[in-house]
């Protein structure tokens, strides 16, 4: 099977969007599909947009640049350009840029975390957006689901909202969560072992996430605290962003900054976090998906976080972790996480069942297997 798969970028730039397109379109050829890639593309904007902007900006508005239409229909024209010469037997993407305006003899088909609607009031960058951006957003959304054959989201949260905001039909709208963007070869064998050598008298908290407020680094230092006051030995590893100047950083607590993956340093130095933390801690505000999450579940460790957006389609309570909602107390946390750790065959189980929910749910070649089987499913139906 041939897809053209789409992007504003270069999907192979793993630095590019936590290195999600990288990672799925690998695992799909590694599913035996043939990919043509149509993406970096070229992007284009009119000087009087530019000025428009200059003069939003200055009264607190944004004219949003991503659902420019003059942008969106540059990007597709050079995708239906790219397509007459490839002829692939459909159109894929992770993101609906490239598809907006685009118009071809294909199967239109997408795999995303998120919609418009799903994210306007929920993420502090969608607040900016003027009523004529607003309106031109959704209506484009509108018609893109209307026009694809086939589409794909990462969790329930935002397949309700292609449903409930955009009137699609539900026959075409699936869950598929994305995987973890991180190779684990561990088997049970490994992790069981992993887990036993962890700590058994210090807790080990891990945050990772480059936004301090919107990933709630700031609930999970008050955790630690509370627990250190307590008198419970605890130890918190932050990567990702530092705390604002105000913040208290006592000596238990470790702040390493942002630290990329993709050097090969990096890489050991997350791998090593992994294995020896017993939490990931980030109970975000707000979150489509929440990719590192399926990432910690890969070495056995349980994710503590909140019960918004898309997580809860990766993390199940008792299963792999558990949600609180934003107005949690941070004593119901530190009763969770200090119950579990006086009973550490408890934690054992749950850390184990962690990694399960890895090997059979969270994991690229289980996911774009299940993507195959539904693109192959969409194409023998609009035959």
């Amino acid at each position: 099977m041939r897809i053209a798969f789409t992007t504003a970028f270069d999907a192979l730039d793993i630095n590019t969007w936590s290195g999600t397109p990288f990672h799925m379109a690998k695992a799909f050829e590694n599913q035996g599909l043939q990919l043509d890639y149509i993406g970096p593309l070229q992007r284009k904007v009119t000087w009087s947009f530019k000025v428009k902007r200059t003069l939003k900006k200055w009264i607190g508005q944004k004219e949003s640049l991503t659902y420019n239409p003059v942008l969106l229909k540059h990007l597709a024209k050079q995708v239906a350009e790219k397509l007459e010469k490839l002829q692939p037997q459909a159109v894929f993407a992770p993101i609906l840029d490239p598809l907006f305006y685009l118009e071809c003899e294909q199967p239109i088909i997408f795999w995303t975390d998120a919609l418009y609607a799903s994210l306007a009031g929920f993420y502090p960058s969608s607040h900016q957006n003027t009523s004529a951006s607003i309106q031109n957003i959704h209506a484009l959304t509108e018609q893109c689901l209307a026009r694809s054959c086939l589409a794909i989201f990462s969790s329930d949260w935002a397949a309700r909202c292609a449903i409930e905001r955009y009137g699609a039909d539900q026959k075409k709208i699936k869950v598929v969560p994305f995987g973890a963007n991180i190779d684990s070869s561990f088997d049970f064998s490994d992790i069981k072992t992993l887990i036993k050598s962890r700590s058994h008298n210090t807790i080990k908290l891990l945050f990772l996430g480059k936004n301090w407020y919107r990933k709630g680094a700031d609930i999970v230092l008050n955790v630690a605290k509370a627990l250190h006051a307590a008198g419970h030995a605890v130890e918190l590893t932050i990567v990702g962003c530092l705390p604002p100047a105000h913040e208290s950083i006592p000596p238990y607590v470790k702040c390493l900054g942002f630290i990329s993956k993709h050097t090969p340093a990096g890489m050991r130095n997350i791998f090593d976090l992994l294995c020896d933390t017993h939490f990931l801690f980030v109970p975000s505000r707000a979150e489509a998906y929440g990719i590192v999450f399926c990432e910690a579940n890969a070495f056995g460790v349980p994710c503590l976080t909140s019960h918004v957006g898309g997580i809860p389609t990766i993390v199940k309570n008792g299963v792999n972790g558990m949600t609180f909602s934003l107005d949690t107390a941070i004593s119901t946390y530190c009763a969770y996480i200090t119950d579990l750790m006086h009973d550490y065959a408890r934690y054992e189980e749950l850390a184990l069942s962690a990694f399960n929910e890895y090997k059979t749910r969270l994991n690229w070649e289980l996911a774009t297997k299940t993507v195959k089987t539904l693109i192959q499913e969409a194409l023998t139906e609009n035959a």
